[in-house]
């Protein structure tokens, strides 16, 4: 296969995220039930009517689904990568026919050792992190999604790694990857470093929401939307969305190099950035007392 099929899929779904986002964000109430149903889940459910054939709807606390496979795989990818560049290991047919199917057979080796390894490790840090939350943390209500929402996560991990690995010395069939430490720099350390305490402000807000469901005991009472105060909350409405586009645009500069993992990230961006402002809009429709001086994604600007 010669194409990136990587690149066209995210190309196709960043664009279908922002039309859509764009016209349940503007222009919400012309638009048909089906649209404003399948885009919109959790704290904004829309009571328009499916019909059954097309109504696919699933428990949003489902998701923790994707992290039983996100993480494991991702740790899997990790060893391969040590693997193969402290002990010169060899990479699986298997891997090696997906990295072709996704990028390319005419990938070439774009990213050192070092960045794919720094790059690997963050991810896997943040995957098993979204692990815990999911399953540790979060409460999670009756609420529905579509079955869309759910399935984008499994080709969503699976290309992220496809695009860290896919363009790696090493991993490009005639390429070899050696690793060097000397050559790690420190923009990349410091993006590793901004991806972990990106992913632990994540948890952090994580833990504010699901406080607002329990008692002082810990014990949940209630499923209910309230307002949540403290932490990045105290100044936007989108915490969990900046800390997740944080985390991606310091894989993008970390993966500088690679043709492909930047269309991830565009994906991410828009798809957070969409949620952000629904989100924003929902606390101020919903809530009357909600903080007028609290902004959407960015503190004091937008």
């Amino acid at each position: 296969m010669q194409g990136n099929l990587v690149q066209t899929v995210f190309s196709f779904i960043a664009i279908l995220a922002g039309f859509f986002g764009l016209l349940i964000n503007f222009v919400e109430p012309y638009l048909p039930g089906l649209i404003r149903r399948v885009y919109c889940y959790g704290k904004f459910p829309r009571n328009t009517y499916q019909p059954p054939r097309i109504k696919v709807e699933i428990p949003k606390r489902w998701y923790k689904h994707c992290y039983v496979f996100a993480a494991p795989t991702v740790s899997y990818i990790l060893y391969l990568v040590i693997g193969k560049y402290m002990w010169d290991g060899n990479v699986p047919k298997s891997v090696t026919w997906v990295l072709n199917v996704g990028l390319g057979t005419n990938r070439q080796s774009l990213v050192s050792p070092e960045n794919t390894l720094i790059a690997i490790s963050a991810l896997t840090f943040h995957c098993w992190k979204r692990f815990y939350e999911t399953h540790y943390v979060n409460v999670f209500s009756d609420s529905k999604m579509n079955i869309f929402h759910y399935m984008i996560i499994y080709p969503h991990y699976v290309g992220c790694l496809t695009c860290i690995i896919g363009e790696s010395e090493g991993f490009v069939e005639g390429s070899e990857g050696h690793l060097s430490w000397r050559r790690v720099t420190y923009s990349k350390l410091i993006c590793a470093l901004v991806i972990v305490l990106a992913s632990y402000t994540q948890l952090r807000t994580n833990y504010i929401l699901s406080n607002l469901r329990k008692d002082k005991n810990g014990k949940v009472t209630s499923t209910e939307h309230k307002i949540p105060y403290g932490g990045l909350f105290e100044y936007i409405s989108g915490a969990l969305q900046i800390s997740e586009i944080t985390v991606y645009v310091c894989l993008s500069i970390i993966l500088w190099r690679s043709s492909s993992f930047h269309y991830i990230t565009t994906w991410v961006l828009i798809n957070q950035t969409c949620t952000s402002i629904l989100t924003h809009r929902w606390y101020l429709k919903t809530f009357k007392n909600y903080p007028k001086s609290r902004k959407i994604l960015i503190p004091y600007l937008f």
